[in-house]
């Protein structure tokens, strides 16, 4: 029985860390000798609750381009400006009173067995851009769109694999279960934006910081539907090309479809930006980043 449920609390709370807990297996190595790995993910866990209480969860995959980062550290400079941590965002999470779940999942040069499911409708739906770059410093070979394609949905998998452990852990972790939302940055608010609509799994509310999904798949899988999870996407305005156009069409789509959310453009950052920034988003609030976001949660959790 749920005695009491946090939606956001003002006290910090100390924080427990449970490393590398497995949530899943995967395959990889598809196209050559396909074996499975573990997908492990991070427990930020609040340890000074009231007794009988279910806390609201968070779910966070790190970014990377789909090539580096990891659940312990996805922080970038580029160019003087650095992105907090998915890790970071877990820790300031959990003293607020969330648990929060900062998850591994497989990377593209890992070749990972794409699963049956599609979430993106196309190859040719992927953008290039920053991939390219990306395995440029990482001194990999270029990836044609398959490869690239395949390893986006193996990590989409991996996302709608960590929601359910998630809701199947819920009581281990003192979880309202109804109470769940999954977000990231960049790769990893595309793998929570897909893993929500493109996939349908169910959960109370989904954040996208940078993150990308193409308005060809927005319009096929982001429908008002009952039950459609609220929303919170941000950009720079000096984004990555796709990132920065893909803004106003995200918005211009909620508000066709009425899907409930918020929408956050940051003056002056690039890609890479702090929870610290100060943002003023469509709700009318004004103060930094890391507020933005935990006024949302708020409301949706």
């Amino acid at each position: 029985m749920i005695e009491n449920t946090i939606n956001y609390i003002d006290k910090q709370f100390q924080v427990q860390i449970i490393p590398n807990q497995v949530y899943g297996s995967a395959g990889i190595h598809f196209s050559t000798q396909p074996v499975q790995r573990n997908l492990l993910v991070d427990v930020y866990q609040p340890i000074d609750l009231p007794p009988g209480t279910r806390s609201p969860a968070l779910i966070m995959a790190f970014g990377g381009a789909f090539h580096r980062g990891s659940k312990e550290d996805d922080a970038f400079e580029v160019e003087g400006s650095t992105n907090t941590a998915i890790a970071e965002y877990c820790l300031e999470f959990a003293k607020r009173g969330y648990v929060c779940f900062s998850i591994d999942y497989r990377l593209i040069q890992e070749d990972p067995d794409p699963g049956k499911t599609i979430s993106i409708s196309s190859q040719d739906l992927v953008p290039r851009s920053r991939v390219d770059e990306v395995r440029k410093i990482m001194n990999l070979p270029p990836a044609d769109n398959l490869m690239l394609w395949r390893g986006i949905e193996g990590a989409i998998d991996d996302g709608v694999s960590a929601i359910r452990w998630v809701k199947e852990n819920a009581e281990r972790f003192q979880i309202d279960p109804q109470k769940i939302a999954i977000g990231g940055w960049s790769a990893g608010g595309r793998i929570a934006l897909h893993a929500t609509f493109a996939e349908k799994e169910e959960v109370a509310a989904v954040f996208s910081i940078s993150g990308y999904m193409h308005p060809v798949d927005m319009k096929e899988c982001m429908l008002s539907d009952t039950g459609a999870p609220s929303v919170f996407v941000s950009w720079g305005s000096k984004d990555l090309d796709y990132v920065l156009s893909q803004g106003p069409v995200f918005q211009e789509h909620f508000n066709k479809v009425g899907i409930e959310h918020t929408a956050c453009e940051i003056q002056n950052a690039s890609h890479f930006y702090p929870r610290s920034v100060l943002v003023s988003d469509s709700s009318g609030f004004n103060g930094s980043f890391e507020e933005s976001l935990a006024r949302f949660l708020k409301k949706s959790l």
